[in-house]
């Protein structure tokens, strides 16, 4: 790897920070802002470090960071044809990036559908407690595990300082059934 296309495969790279960014903020539209700004900031050094080494005269900010916004991997066929790589190298980088990106972005969808089923099996605990006349909430489901194929085992945080055992279950019809393990004394 030449030092002067660091910058370049460090943009090749920045999908993986899209799941890594959603599994610590759990906001997408976070995940995509850092994803952005740290594509951009790779991609102005990429132009600098292309103008040094003589493969354009200027740098193309604005039209890069134009295909950045509205496909990323534009830059990337962009950029290796400006660097002068052969035609079929050009679009296996490209296809490359669009697999690392797909991939990254199931990665980051499965994570969302799992944030999804806790703050619901959490609803439902909560409406439980309800149902039986306590006040007690669930704050947290944490620990979930995959048993099966549609069934977790978990554990729910409730306000009254008790860790409770859960399954939880996603049945066909799109509900989510939640069994709570019995402990004594839970409801005083």
């Amino acid at each position: 790897m030449k030092h002067k296309d660091l910058y370049f495969y460090l943009y090749m790279a920045i999908p993986l920070l899209f799941p890594v960014a959603y599994f610590f903020t759990m906001n997408n539209k976070v995940a995509c802002v850092v994803f952005y700004v740290v594509a951009l900031v790779c991609m102005v050094f990429d132009q600098k470090e292309m103008v040094k080494s003589a493969n354009e005269s200027e740098p193309q900010f604005a039209a890069s960071a134009l295909g950045i916004i509205i496909f990323p991997p534009i830059y990337v066929y962009g950029r290796a044809k400006a660097a002068g790589v052969r035609l079929g190298r050009r679009w296996m980088l490209f296809f490359m990036y669009i697999l690392i990106t797909l991939g990254c972005t199931l990665i980051a969808v499965s994570m969302s559908n799992d944030s999804a089923l806790k703050t619901s099996a959490c609803e439902i605990t909560t409406s439980i407690f309800k149902d039986k006349g306590s006040d007690v909430k669930c704050l947290v489901v944490e620990d979930m595990k995959k048993v099966s194929d549609k069934n977790y085992r978990a554990k729910a945080v409730l306000n009254n300082g008790v860790d409770m055992p859960i399954t939880i279950e996603e049945r066909d019809d799109n509900y989510i059934y939640v069994t709570l393990a019995p402990l004594g004394g839970l409801l005083e």
